[in-house]
């Protein structure tokens, strides 16, 4: 009797596609919403039948009843007649928990895959076990939207050529406003302009290794905040600072890369890593370096910067579009004006800007292949909706007609007070639901460049920080991906990827007695771990 019911739901529901595309000309499936009542939270259930659909991520907020929580949540949920039932994945047993219910074929109906060079060989080994729901080779007609965005993330069509089908859909980081291909990281320098100014210095939004090691010596002679002892030229911890020290100056400096003949070589062995490694002693050996930046906790360098004022310089992630909302906090704990907040983009010593693509996604849906088809389906439905024109914008504004609505130029326009808290903690937020949780596939680090909720100015800010990466690079010195090394999946690999490079390079920074000394420590070092790196080349360059 149920299966009937649903054929004839299912069979009602194909009818009224049919009909609104045969009224529409058949141009387009996007999603058509009217804008809910307040009151209500609106939407309705679409004729949707009721169903309980189980979701783990860490971005769950724990606790939290979304289905009754906010006006956001119950407007998704209800518009698609879902029962949502939310599992928190604690960010450090992300990928353990998750693959051990993967494994154990006890896993929710819908969960995000911490997908990764890591994690990559572990998803291919459930694949061929068929532990993750294989999608219907035709679904991007069924779901054209989702279909666009994955497109867009590299990883996903890839995944599906080497799968023979599609198993995982990749987060879009940006969609609308995708930078550039290799994709640029958000990693910035922080920095103090007033005290760059009042030492006599240029402020810019890039620097090299050099030239900011030069500004923090200068900050640390003149002391021009009057911090007096506290002051930290430079603060950052441990693996901040070998992104700073190493991954800036040497673009392959913890992994292999194809050399000039075309060969595979260890990055760790390039001179611009040695370089790099030198300069990171001298910040060190001279003070104008956190001396505890190996015992800094996460975090904690931001601490100094943001919150007590006495660092000079830091390294640190996080949108270049939340300039906005650095500065704030910036002049919040400070109390000094937000101008005093440089953000800016870092160069190694020959000019260019060095990174591998960050590839345009983050986390992967997938599937339970023990659930009902109604549920992985409902749960596409509900992304598809979050991927058009009038539902992505909700996922970090809130309810369209009522938070934002879009002008008649096409622009969205913010219909809240200036300073409204939309997103965030549980009683400071009015829909702390909102985020990737309710079906997004499209991350917030595309709509900040769009947010009339982030003032124009910080916006455009952005945009010029992503475009120096561009402009100030070469295709050597940032890098595509090379899909034979991500996949590279075999144990010897494991081995190599287990190295804590961050940990080991500052061990000899922190030991080493002199840069002679230091370049000892290094040789000594790089030959140690030969045995777990050169059957790693020798698989890759037979």
């Amino acid at each position: 009797m149920k299966c009937m019911k649903r054929f004839m739901c299912l069979f009602l529901i194909a009818f009224l596609i049919m009909g609104l595309a045969a009224c529409s000309g058949g141009k387009g499936t996007d999603v058509k919403t009217q804008a809910p009542s307040e009151s209500t939270g609106g939407g309705g259930d679409g004729g949707y039948e009721r169903i309980v659909i189980t979701y783990a991520c860490p971005q769950v907020v724990e606790g939290y009843d979304y289905n009754t929580g906010d006006e956001y949540s119950k407007f998704i949920l209800n518009k698609f007649n879902i029962e949502f039932q939310g599992i928190n994945l604690p960010w450090g047993e992300w990928h353990n928990m998750l693959s051990t219910w993967i494994m154990s074929q006890d896993m929710p109906d819908v969960a995000i895959y911490n997908y990764g060079e890591g994690t990559h060989a572990d998803a291919a080994n459930f694949v061929r076990q068929g532990l993750i729901r294989r999608l219907p080779d035709d679904w991007k007609k069924r779901w054209p939207n989702v279909a666009s965005v994955y497109g867009t993330t590299t990883l996903g069509p890839k995944l599906e050529e080497d799968y023979g089908g599609t198993y995982f859909i990749p987060r879009a980081r940006f969609f609308y406003n995708l930078p550039g291909d290799p994709l640029a990281n958000h990693w910035s320098l922080w920095m103090r302009a007033d005290w760059i100014a009042a030492v006599g210095k240029e402020v810019k939004n890039y620097y090299t290794i050099p030239e900011v090691l030069e500004i923090a010596a200068l900050i640390k002679e003149q002391d021009p905040g009057n911090v007096g002892a506290s002051l930290v030229p430079i603060s950052m911890d441990t693996s901040n600072t070998s992104r700073f020290f190493l991954e800036a100056n040497s673009t392959h400096w913890n992994t292999f890369y194809k050399d000039s003949t075309g060969k595979y070589a260890w990055g760790a062995m390039a001179e611009q890593t040695l370089e790099g490694l030198k300069l990171w002693y001298k910040a060190y050996s001279t003070g104008i370096l956190d001396q505890e930046f190996y015992l800094l906790t996460h975090e904690k360098d931001m601490e100094k910067f943001q919150t007590l004022g006495i660092a000079g310089v830091s390294y640190l992630g996080g949108q270049t579009a939340d300039v906005e909302r650095f500065r704030i906090d910036f002049t919040a704990y400070t109390g000094i004006d937000g101008s005093a907040f440089n953000l800016a983009t870092l160069l190694g010593t020959d000019g260019n800007y060095h990174q591998r693509d960050l590839i345009n996604f983050w986390g992967a849906v997938c599937f339970s292949p023990n659930s009902d088809d109604a549920k992985y389906e409902r749960w596409m439905d509900l992304m598809e909706f979050t991927s058009s024109k009038d539902g992505y914008p909700g996922t970090q504004m809130g309810l369209k007609g009522i938070d934002w609505d879009y002008d008649e130029n096409g622009e969205i326009v913010s219909l809240v007070p200036p300073g409204t808290l939309l997103a965030g903690s549980v009683g400071d937020a009015k829909y702390p639901s909102l985020g990737h949780v309710l079906g997004s596939v499209i991350l917030w680090d595309d709509l900040a460049f769009d947010n009339p909720n982030i003032g124009k100015s910080f916006r455009e800010e952005s945009k010029a920080l992503y475009k120096n990466r561009y402009d100030l690079s070469t295709p050597e010195t940032f890098a595509k991906v090379d899909w034979k090394l991500w996949m590279h999946s075999t144990e010897n690999m494991r081995r190599a990827r287990g190295i804590d490079y961050a940990t080991e390079f500052a061990n000899m920074v922190t030991s080493a007695t002199s840069e002679a000394n230091l370049v000892e420590l290094y040789n000594a070092w790089i030959s140690s771990q030969m045995s777990i790196i050169q059957p790693v080349l020798d698989e890759l360059n037979k």
